[in-house]
């Protein structure tokens, strides 16, 4: 027996052997990395954001979602900062909405860059005055009816978690460009600082938990709300004092625009404030400003500075006092200071234009609302020769002569005694309107009956214009 039992326990060993060298013979040394982007999946979707943000009909109220609906979309805001509190926002190519839940830690899930596919059948559009917002469903209470978020089995049933990667790039976009397809999608907006009052200050209220509004504008002054919950983990920080750029989400309340920072990263405002000027601009030629322009509203880069010389006479009157013409051996526009300047005829100027409005107004090219700061005068008495064309000649280059000086001869000018209003000037080769402002020093003179030699600005307003700078412009 005590035999048997020994010869058992062997063959128990071996056995145990040989499954423990099998067992470890099967052990691969080198692991297999994760897949890219972590656990997630891809699904097919048959609808857009912006088709299920067109399902919202009823303004104020809630519009249930019937059909069967999958969306995808990159999470380009979580709650990890705790400026958003169980709420996402995702984006695709069509737009953004706001994402409702019922539970926090969103950001443990379904952080930024995470995509995810939500069935939305069964699901509720709502919005927050005005800005649309995905839920689970709606609660009564008192007679008054709410959204609640997507709840715990919802969660399970209608969001599949797609792979991670990088949030998509925001757009870049000027402060007064903004428009209702960009609400609920990342931003960028370049060329802005904290006004003087939200400069240095907190971001909300850390000891009361308060939600504030913080303004920022760029250097013509247009203004955009920076809101921040009392909850975020940066309330407390301040607001830099420089200028830069912003990114966010962009929101909206009423018809106010506003914009939602992740955190303190997105905002990056070292540099100069506006007018100040960083004392290393690079030195752009007025075509290559021009030619920035195409068609829209835009903005300078940063870090620029233009030269030239007066062409206009703000002792003559015949032009606004915030305005004044410049030319350089490259070009000419028309500079609008934010008030009053002092610049005359023949000064040569220096002008930092960093993040400054580049615009039409009435189809004359302008750079817009600069601070008088920025303009530095280098030199006075300074001439330009004008530039000898016929009117067909000037007619015909009008887009790239404008608000440069020219000279017609042998010209005629009729239809009315004196030069105050629109005229016409014409020299046999053509015909091109010559307007005088009534508060011109120079307007109440007799319209001449004969020939003339004619100096002056070419400016538009919806139309092609010649400007005299004074009196002594005709002769």
């Amino acid at each position: 027996m005590f035999f048997q039992k020994n010869k058992l326990f062997a063959g128990s060993l071996t056995a145990i052997c040989v499954l423990a060298l099998s067992f470890f013979s099967c052990v691969k040394t080198d692991f297999d990395q994760p897949p890219v982007g972590g656990d997630g999946m891809d699904i097919p979707t048959n609808a857009t954001i912006a088709d299920i943000k067109a399902l919202h009909e009823t303004s104020g109220g809630y519009d249930r979602i019937n059909d069967d609906l999958v969306i995808g979309g990159v999470v380009v805001m979580d709650d990890r900062s705790g400026n958003y509190y169980k709420t996402l926002v995702i984006q695709d190519s069509t737009g953004g909405i706001e994402v409702k839940f019922s539970n926090g830690y969103l950001y443990n899930r379904y952080p930024v860059g995470r995509k995810i596919y939500i069935r939305c059948q069964g699901l509720v559009l709502g919005d927050y005055n005005k800005l649309i917002q995905l839920s689970g469903g709606t609660i009564e209470e008192n007679g008054q009816v709410s959204d609640i978020g997507l709840t715990e089995n919802q969660e399970r049933t209608n969001i599949v978690k797609g792979f991670l990667g990088d949030a998509p790039t925001p757009t870049v976009v000027g402060i007064n460009q903004l428009n209702a397809n960009l609400v609920s999608t990342l931003v960028k907006i370049e060329g802005v600082e904290f006004t003087g009052a939200d400069s240095g200050e907190t971001y909300a209220d850390a000891l009361t938990l308060t939600s504030l509004n913080r303004t920022f504008e760029n250097c013509a002054g247009v203004q955009l709300i920076l809101r921040t919950s009392g909850f975020s983990d940066f309330a407390i920080q301040k607001t830099p004092t420089g200028k830069g750029s912003i990114t966010g989400v962009l929101g909206i309340f009423g018809s106010t625009y506003q914009l939602y920072i992740r955190d303190t990263t997105d905002v990056d405002m070292n540099g100069p404030r506006c007018g100040a000027g960083s004392g290393n601009e690079t030195l752009v030629n007025l075509s290559d400003v021009r030619a920035l322009f195409q068609g829209s509203t835009t903005y300078l880069p940063s870090d620029r500075k233009i030269k030239g010389i007066v062409i206009s006479d703000r002792t003559g009157n015949n032009l606004n006092n915030r305005n004044l013409y410049i030319q350089d051996g490259t070009a000419g526009i028309v500079l609008r200071f934010e008030a009053t300047h002092s610049f005359d005829l023949g000064d040569e100027l220096e002008v930092v234009v960093s993040d400054i409005e580049l615009s039409e107004f009435n189809q004359l090219m302008q750079i817009n609302n600069i601070p008088l700061a920025a303009a530095t005068k280098k030199s006075s008495g300074n001439t330009v020769t004008p530039r000898l064309a016929t009117v067909a000649e000037i007619n015909a280059n009008f887009e790239i002569w404008e608000s440069t000086l020219v000279k017609i001869t042998n010209a005629s000018i009729t239809g009315g005694a004196t030069l105050a209003g629109s005229r016409d000037l014409s020299d046999g080769t053509g015909t091109i309107i010559l307007f005088t402002s009534n508060s011109a020093t120079f307007s109440g003179m007799t319209t001449p009956s004969g020939p003339v030699t004619l100096t002056g600005i070419l400016s538009d307003y919806n139309a092609n214009e010649v400007l005299m700078r004074n009196a002594n412009d005709i002769q």
